[in-house]
């Protein structure tokens, strides 16, 4: 499930991680999310934010960046976006939000945390909650109730306190007219791209020119600090075979956990929903029971419950299956579905039931009683998990007694020497291309490069088992010669001189353009003149024909000013830009915009108004920084 959604960076449960929506599951009670007082990161208004607090939420920020750039967080980025400022402004605004929502009186209650779990459609499995489907998610993102429990409160209370805050706004029709109309103006622009590749003939690199180059931009061609390691790598596969695990080994392990292998009581039910809107008065919603009633008439005439559901059912997640909702235990359903499925017996069809979905008429199929596992049901899968405890042992002891035998011996070559093997070697390497036997954990590759010349590492837990690895080499960053990188300095040389040339030229085009028109000026020069055609505001590429800052720039022409200012710049492009005509929007289109687009604004209002409160909320309160971070 958890591969699943990491995959989708713009999922419900990376947004949970991120602290955009984050909701928890209370059926075990409220949990408490005050640990053991730690070291004080932040004081605001006199509450604490806690380290650890802090950790927690840097951990997971980290985590969601490492799956957007799949798993390797382009080098500079961290300190380019500042994380350790944006994790804890994140963690004071919270703090801010919860004594401004204390002082309004704004309180969540523990039946509204539930209410939002039951909602989220990622934790359910044919529309129906799944609690094994919740506590897997939860595990894997390595999430502890107590901690979602206090993310969902949160953000409850955030959401109640902005309704309060927006309870004032409104778009007025003039407004959603005046937008619709400058969203839905066409243009038409014409223009020419001249490409910095076309240039790059033009450009002469001599041997002063390269030199002053390499030198002046000398930081572009440092080398990376690099290492070249020996190493003994002993293979956790070497011992798999030598696990052996006995039978009274598996049954010890049996009878000491049998609480795992426990299976809950469980019962398969079919139903057939009937909705009752969150707004329906006492009249409608005892009209839509009353036609419950009757279709359970027809039920117990003798009717078949899966035709009938298929039929009437308004759960789309099960009608088309007849209502069948699977097999599930306690604390999956909605606590007056669960009542109600839990004290009837198998085949018994249900009066209609009330739950904040609506009516139901509840089928039980099946019961499935409560039992634990046999041993003989478990016996592979234990014998399988004690097979590779022990295998991990004995490597470890293994390794230990490797290593304090070379400690003894002196080397890794002389413990080679001794037992007549083969170290292995990595060559120099950097850390931004490790060699398979490292592999990419950032951790174990600064431990290695934080080793002096000839220096042992400790024991390090790799893939493969266990690597001990000893120094060969170390060589810091250097300035290569210009000779050895010269072809890389020509290329850069070269390709940024020609883009300055191409600059150059494509401001004297739109300099000629303004005086005498730009299909005149490119004429001269053999350039040719496109066309986008008419195209939207809302439309950021022109059709696809020109790159965003291009069409952006274009959309700011008008009558008054046919040319921009600049030559626009996109990559190694530049592009001179008129604009050739423009289409006022058709007014009749607006009734059926209307309401989009006052939503639209609406919600750019409220984000506005909502940082600009939480900007003044912050100049105002008391915000000390106590630890560095």
């Amino acid at each position: 499930m958890l591969s699943t959604i990491r995959k989708n960076t713009g999922s419900w449960l990376i947004k949970i991680i991120l602290g955009v929506i984050v909701i928890v599951f209370i059926f075990w009670g409220v949990g408490s999310f005050r640990s053991q007082r730690l070291n004080v990161v932040a004081i605001v208004n006199d509450e604490d934010i806690l380290m650890e607090s802090y950790r927690l939420a840097y951990a997971n920020l980290l985590d969601s960046y490492k799956q957007m750039f799949g798993g390797q967080i382009p080098e500079g980025l961290l300190s380019q976006i500042d994380i350790k400022k944006q994790v804890l402004d994140g963690l004071i605004n919270e703090v801010l939000i919860r004594q401004e929502a204390d002082k309004a009186g704004i309180l969540v209650s523990d039946s509204e945390v539930q209410n939002a779990i039951i909602g989220i459609p990622a934790f359910k499995r044919n529309g129906i909650f799944d609690q094994r489907l919740y506590e897997r998610s939860l595990r894997g993102a390595r999430l502890t109730p107590a901690i979602f429990e206090a993310k969902v409160r949160q953000q409850i209370l955030t959401d109640k306190l902005k309704t309060l805050l927006f309870s004032g706004l409104t778009v007025t029709e003039a407004e959603a007219r005046e937008h619709y109309m400058f969203e839905n103006e066409e243009i038409n622009l014409s223009y020419v791209s001249i490409d910095a590749s076309e240039c790059e003939k033009e450009v002469n690199a001599t041997k002063q020119d390269l030199a002053f180059w390499h030198e002046s931009h000398s930081e572009n061609y440092m080398t990376e600090p690099q290492i070249n390691l020996r190493y003994l790598l002993l293979k956790e596969s070497d011992d798999i075979d030598n696990a052996n695990v006995t039978d009274s080994e598996i049954e010890a392990y049996y009878q000491d956990h049998r609480d795992e292998y426990e299976v809950k009581e469980q019962r398969r039910a079919r139903h057939i929903l009937l909705k009752v809107s969150r707004n329906s008065d006492e009249d409608n919603t005892e009209e839509i029971r009353k036609k419950a009633e009757k279709i359970r008439d027809r039920i117990e005439k003798g009717e078949d419950f899966a035709k009938l559901a298929r039929e009437n059912s308004e759960d789309a997640g099960s009608a088309r299956n007849g209502g069948d909702l699977g097999f599930f235990g306690r604390g999956m359903m909605v606590k007056p579905f669960e009542e109600a499925v839990f004290s009837m017996k198998e085949g018994e069809v249900s009066k209609p039931v009330l739950t904040r979905f609506g009516w139901h008429i509840i089928k039980l199929e099946k019961i499935k009683p409560g039992r634990v596992k046999s041993l003989a049901e478990v016996k592979n899968s234990i014998a399988t998990r004690l097979k590779t405890q022990k295998a991990k042992d004995m490597i470890w002891d293994r390794a230990n007694e490797a290593y304090d035998e070379i400690i003894e011996l002196g080397s890794l070559s002389a413990y080679a020497k001794q037992h007549e093997i083969e170290l292995g070697t990595t060559g120099l390497f950097s850390q931004n291309k490790p060699p398979a036997v490292a592999g990419g954990d950032p951790e174990l590759l600064k431990t290695l490069f934080a080793l002096n010349s000839g220096e042992l590492s400790s024991l390090l837990q790799v893939r493969q088992g266990i690597l001990i690895a000893e120094v060969l080499e170390k060589k810091a960053p250097y300035l290569p010669s210009l000779e050895e990188v010269k072809w890389q300095v020509k290329k850069d040389y070269v390709r940024e001189k020609a883009k300055d040339l191409c600059r150059m030229k494509a401001q004297k085009l739109l300099e000629a353009a303004k005086e005498q028109g730009l299909e005149a000026a490119a004429r001269d020069k053999g350039l040719e003149v496109r066309q986008t055609g008419l195209f939207k505001r809302t439309d950021k590429t022109a059709k696809g024909k020109l790159p965003q800052a291009v069409a952006r720039a274009g959309l700011s022409l008008c009558k008054g000013k046919v040319y921009p200012d600049e030559v626009v710049e996109s990559k190694n492009s530049f592009y001179i830009l008129a604009l050739k005509e423009n289409k006022d929007a058709d007014i009749a289109g607006f009734p059926a915009q209307k309401d989009a687009i006052t939503k639209r604004i609406l919600k750019q209002k409220q984000q506005t108004l909502f940082e600009d409160w939480l900007k003044d909320l912050r100049k105002r309160a008391s915000i000390k920084q106590v630890a560095r971070i």
